[in-house]
Order: structure tokens, then sequence, then C-alpha cells
């Protein structure tokens, strides 16, 4: 289902480390980051008040947490329908857990007691994760697979970067979820699919004979 990830084979590393230090840096609040953030907010404001505002418009829907979880089960099950039973797992095995190591994290870096428990923000935020990962799954498993020639599956990748981005956006107009939390969440969303997807190229086979599962690896 996956091919193997051979390539930039330190750049999963790299993402979680720079998301780690974004991390560290929005937790004691980074004067930066948070003049980033400020002229980044003003900029995606001001974007979405102009007339270009209506390419945001369906995103505003689309970036709920639920409709990412809905359309992940979506694509777990087109992923059954081609015969991919272990990757049908995987994928919402992988989605849950992704869930729980974004709460996970949040609370062990953006948590404190305050006369009652107070949790700062959320990062990675959750929904911008989740559908990094699921573009990341529908580019590493559908897209390459596609026959069609090389500029047209990069057309298609440059689509869903850019379908993410305008996912941001929203998130930033509706929620007021700072750049850099958004850009921590594309780092762990990659770092996390590229590290999932290793695992399940050395360990698909054992578990479809593990689970006595057949169908396509």
């Amino acid at each position: 289902m996956i091919y193997p990830l051979k390539k930039r084979r330190f750049l999963p590393l790299f993402a979680l480390l720079i998301f780690i230090i974004l991390s560290g840096m929005l937790r004691f609040n980074s004067s930066l980051l948070n003049l980033l953030d400020a002229v980044g907010a003003i900029a995606i404001q001001t974007l979405a008040n102009s007339k270009l505002g209506f390419l945001i418009v369906p995103a505003y829907l689309l970036k709920n947490f639920w409709m990412a979880w809905l359309l992940t089960i979506v694509w777990a099950a087109f992923l059954r329908a081609l015969d991919f039973k272990v990757g049908f797992w995987w994928s919402l095995a992988c989605s849950s857990i992704l869930i729980i190591m974004c709460w996970a994290w949040s609370i062990l870096t953006f948590f404190y007691w305050d006369e009652g428990p107070v949790l700062l923000q959320m990062m990675p935020a959750l929904s911008n994760a989740l559908w990094a990962f699921l573009l990341f799954q529908i580019q590493q498993v559908l897209i390459v697979r596609l026959p069609l020639a090389h500029w047209v599956k990069t057309t298609l990748a440059g689509i869903m970067i850019f379908f993410w981005l305008i996912l941001a956006a929203a998130s930033i107009v509706d929620y007021d979820v700072s750049v850099t939390t958004l850009i921590g969440s594309a780092l762990f969303g990659y770092w996390f699919f590229r590290t999932s997807a290793g695992v399940y190229c050395r360990q698909a086979k054992h578990w479809q004979q593990f689970f006595g599962v057949d169908g396509k690896i």
C-alpha cells in the first residue's frame, strides 16, 4: 500500500525537533513568535475580508475536527474497498493514536494549575494535524500510484498543500489559532505520518499473518 520511504530519512526527525522547539518557545511566550503570529493573523484576517476571502469559505466547515475524523473514516473505508484490509485498520488506529498524542503533548506542555486546571492551548492543533496526516496518506497511497505524468502528480500535491493552507487560514479566522501552532501541526503530522508509514512498511506482513487477515499489503 505504501511505497518504502527511503528518501530524506532525516526530515522526520528534523521536523520533530523543530516542533519541540516551537512548543517550548510558545510555552514560554517568546516575543519573536508573538510578533510573527500577530503579523500572520493580521495578514490572514485582511485576506479573509478581501475579494479573495471566498477561497476560505469552504474551509470554515471542513476545518472542524469531526469533519476531519469523518473523512478519515471514509478514507479508511476506501482503503478497505481496494482490499487493503491491514491498511484500513492501520489508518484508523494511527489516526486515533495521533489524536491521543496531540492531547498528551498539549497537556504535558501547556497545562498548569492556577486556582484550577488551565490548558493554555492545543499544540499541535488537533484538526489541522489530523488533516495533515490524512493528506499525507492520500499523497503517498493514492497520488503516487496514479498513471499520470509527473507534472500532474506534482500539481495534485500542490493542490493538497493549498487546501491544507486554506484550512489553516480558516482556523486562524474562526478559532484564533496562531501561525506557529499551525506550522507545528504540519510538522507533527509529517513526522507522525513518516514514522507510522515506516512501521507499516516493516510490519504489515507480520500483522496480516498474526491477525489472519487476507487482502493486499
